[in-house]
């Protein structure tokens, strides 16, 4: 019975909800994003602008995240906010040093990491990355490392260089190779004028997820219900973003009215692919995918043992939101 409503919903989307009363005041809950607004969260700023949050009886404030700030994680933990997004990566090492917190959906269900070179150079898959020039951070590291190894390409064979959010070095050819987000540096890259060629590790096997949802153990065990209808309404706000990309731009605009329109839709329709495969539905999440992430960060000694899965993350909200 539970596969079988879980490809109704695949085959109608997410469902209409039944909304619980809009209580007299509002609920605040505060969602601390990964990064700074922009339409890598837009189906929150879509769910705030329909109304989807007032619906269900709540008053939602979306903060930012700058350098050096306190880490999604450690906001959650401390109480400073309800919800956290952050890398499913960090989110098993901060967990494994003992943040207790609790995974509850999956917005991106394959990693945007991404590797990029300019159209003419040459290069179109892994197996040509060998002696040439390189840069990536820490973040890009543990996919890169994990591509390579599953094609038998030695990593010792590309040239590191300084990574940098400047990208004229690459289009000097200083670089042959990025590394960013699929949806951030390439989108750069084509809008100053330079065609590219993008590889993502997940089509090489490499199933990670990203822009992880959680919350604290507390506020689950608390009331479970209060995260059941922030979840609601948001995947009914990521489902509404990707059918109308462009008023998801506009909800955007309307939380930073400095970002440009044009890369705000270029890097939406770059994310859709990766939110909505048609595998499962939005948000959802497989022991498999948690499994692979997790035997990564060993391999890579990131973490000195594989983590305790079964706490980790639920699937319990998400069987509720598709369930009603």
């Amino acid at each position: 019975m539970k596969r079988f409503a879980i490809g109704l919903v695949l085959v109608l989307g997410l469902p209409g909800a039944r909304h619980a009363p809009v209580a007299d005041e509002a609920t605040r809950v505060v969602v601390q994003l990964k990064w700074h607004h922009q339409t890598q969260f837009a189906g929150h700023y879509v769910a705030d602008r329909l109304g989807l949050y007032a619906r269900e009886g709540l008053a939602v404030e979306h903060r930012p995240w700058t350098t050096g700030d306190p880490s999604p994680v450690e906001r959650v933990v401390s109480g400073g906010a309800t919800v956290g997004i952050t890398s499913q990566t960090q989110f098993l090492i901060d967990r494994q040093r003992g943040a207790p917190v609790v995974a509850v959906a999956a917005v991106y269900q394959k990693s945007p990491v991404a590797f990029f070179a300019l159209k003419g150079s040459g290069i179109r898959r892994p197996q040509d990355f060998a002696g040439k020039t390189i840069a990536f951070a820490p973040t890009h590291e543990l996919h890169l490392r994990a591509m390579l190894k599953r094609l038998g390409i030695d990593f010792a064979s590309l040239r590191r260089v300084p990574y940098g959010f400047d990208l004229r070095p690459f289009y000097r050819g200083e670089v042959a190779i990025m590394a960013g987000y699929v949806m951030n540096q390439p989108v750069d890259a084509r809008l100053d004028g330079h065609e590219v060629t993008v590889v993502l590790p997940s089509d090489y096997r490499v199933r990670t997820y990203d822009d992880i949802v959680f919350t604290s153990e507390e506020t689950l065990r608390r009331d479970p219900a209060l995260v059941e209808r922030w979840l609601r309404a948001t995947l009914q706000g990521w489902r509404r973003a990707i059918e109308q990309p462009e008023q998801a731009v506009a909800a955007t605009l309307s939380v930073d009215p400095s970002r440009r329109r044009d890369k705000e839709l270029a890097m939406l329709l770059e994310s859709i692919p990766l939110i909505r495969t048609g595998e499962h539905p939005i948000g959802w999440m497989t022991r498999a995918v948690w499994d692979e992430a997790a035997r990564m960060l060993v391999e890579e000694r990131l973490l000195p043992q594989p983590p305790d899965l079964d706490q980790a993350y639920t699937t319990r909200i998400l069987e509720r939101v598709y369930a009603r």
